[in-house]
């Protein structure tokens, strides 16, 4: 008697575990390259709005020969740089936000004014695949401390 076997069909498990594994690692590159994408964008637009921010200050200070004194710790002393909403209402349609802020959270860009005779401003800004910076105009050391860097 002759027992005809089945031709093989189908896929074995070792085969099926191969399969799995490379979708796998190929899904976790495909996560982090997302994640770096992600970031990268997040401190693209920190830099465009920083640029706004300032663009927005010398306009102001063209029309009124001095920048903006919103900060209510005065000269020299830091306060978020949405605080200059009302001042620069005429410059800028509002004053953008860090992407990752949220509400009631510190993570927001900063503002000060101050040099001598109060002909300079600053902007902190914190990015995530680099430190915190600083820029603006007549930019004191001392601002944030000295351990924070020029952007």
């Amino acid at each position: 008697m002759n027992v005809r076997w089945a031709s093989r069909s189908g896929f074995t498990i070792v085969e099926l575990v191969i399969v799995m594994v490379v979708i796998g690692i190929l899904a976790g590159i495909v996560v982090v390259s997302y994640n770096g994408i992600q970031t990268g964008a997040r401190d693209t637009r920190r830099d465009s709005d920083v640029a706004q921010i300032k663009i927005a200050l010398e306009k102001y200070q063209a029309a009124n020969s001095t920048y903006p004194d919103v900060c209510s710790g005065g000269n020299d002393e830091p306060c978020p740089a949405s605080s200059l909403g009302p001042a620069l209402a005429n410059y800028i349609e509002s004053i953008p936000h860090d992407p990752s802020w949220v509400e009631d959270s510190t993570d927001d860009y900063q503002y000060i004014r101050g040099g001598l005779n109060n002909n300079g401003y600053g902007i902190k800004v914190v990015f995530e695949n680099d430190d915190e910076c600083k820029t603006g105009k007549n930019v004191d050391a001392s601002w944030w401390t000295a351990g924070v860097p020029g952007c």
